[in-house]
C-alpha cells in the first residue's frame, strides 16, 4: 500500500513540475506547495484505506437468549423494533474491534460489510458482542430469518 502511494505522488509530482515552466522561483514555491498538498492528501488517503478488517460475520436475534435480559436496547443504547429488527441494518462488533477496547469502530459509526454476498451493505454499529468473540461482527436479524455465516467478510469504516 505504502509503494503504490509513494508512486502515485510521485507521479502527481512529476506531472506538477512538467507543468511550470523551467527557471522562475515561483515555479518552484508552487511545485513545493503542490507536493506538499498531494502528500497531505495521500496520508489521509492511506489512514482511510489501512481500516479493512477481514472478519467472520454472523447473525442474531433480539432475543434473552442471545442477548441479555433486555434485548430490545443495545449497548449503544439504541431501541430495537423485533418486528421488523432486519430493516434498522445494526451490527454487533467483537469488543477488539470497539473504541472502547483498543479498536478503531465506535458506537453510531457506519461500515461497509463486503464479501456477504446478500448482506453487503452499509450498517450502523449499535452493538458489543459476547466477550468471548473476537474478530467478529454480528447482523441483527428479524426472528424467523434463516441461519448464516460468513468466515472471510470485510469492513472499512465509511
Amino acid at each position: 500500500m505504502k509503494k503504490i502511494l509513494f508512486l502515485t505522488m510521485a507521479f502527481l509530482t512529476i506531472i506538477s513540475l512538467e507543468s511550470f515552466e523551467t527557471g522562475s522561483a515561483d515555479d518552484v514555491n508552487n511545485t513545493e506547495l503542490f507536493a506538499s498538498d498531494v502528500s497531505a492528501n495521500v496520508d489521509a488517503i492511506a489512514t482511510t484505506t489501512d481500516a479493512v478488517y477481514e472478519v467472520t460475520a454472523t447473525m442474531y436475534n433480539p432475543t434473552v437468549s442471545q442477548c441479555d435480559a433486555d434485548p430490545l436496547t443495545t449497548a449503544g443504547m439504541y431501541e430495537i423494533n423485533p418486528d421488523n429488527a432486519s430493516e434498522h441494518k445494526w451490527v454487533a462488533l467483537s469488543r477488539d474491534l470497539l473504541t472502547r477496547w483498543g479498536g478503531d469502530f465506535d458506537y453510531g459509526d457506519i461500515i461497509r460489510i463486503s464479501g456477504t454476498g446478500e448482506k453487503d451493505g452499509e450498517y450502523l454499529v449499535a452493538d458489543t458482542m459476547n466477550k468471548r468473540y473476537t474478530n467478529r461482527i454480528d447482523i441483527l436479524e428479524t426472528e424467523g430469518v434463516p441461519l448464516y455465516k460468513f468466515e472471510k467478510a470485510r469492513i472499512t469504516k465509511v
